[in-house]
């Protein structure tokens, strides 16, 4: 008879051993669960600090290559300037035919060829296309190199 008051306390000590069981098994997948979704946070800061390089260090090519790219345009712009006022002149390398009727004036006394206003604007033009399209080309050059190397 001695056991019957004693039934009531080992149960209750099983019953807290079994829920001590419980609880130790659930703070043990917890503390796993912690450190790995710590370790996947450290990965993320990581990944966000090397994007935020990439995109500080595309944000300076982006202004270096726009910048040289309005050097360009504005080089290209005072040429046209001076030719339109006339303190520069364009001059093409040119082969020209000679005629087939012999004068008695020399060659050197003809007149200078020139460009006509529409080839002089196409000129300038193709001029610009030309800068624009060697600076674009030198800015994705670039942003290959720096943007998508590893």
């Amino acid at each position: 008879m001695l056991w019957r008051p004693v039934t009531p306390i080992l149960i209750i000590i099983v019953g807290l051993m079994i829920y001590l069981s419980v609880v130790l098994s659930n703070y043990k997948n917890l503390k796993t669960q912690y450190h790995t979704l710590k370790q996947q946070y450290h990965a993320q800061i990581e990944a966000v600090k090397l994007q935020q390089q990439k995109i500080d260090a595309l944000h300076q090519l982006d202004i270096q290559h726009t910048e040289e790219l309005n050097n360009a345009n504005a080089e290209l712009d005072k040429l046209h300037d001076a030719v339109r006022a006339g303190t520069q002149r364009l001059r093409v390398n040119a082969v020209c035919r000679t005629s087939k009727i012999v004068t008695t004036k020399s060659r050197y006394d003809e007149a200078t060829s020139q460009f006509s206003e529409a080839a002089r604007q196409d000129y300038f033009r193709l001029r610009k296309m030309m800068i624009e399209n060697e600076k674009q080309t030198e800015y994705l050059q670039q942003y290959i190199k720096t943007q998508c190397s590893g």
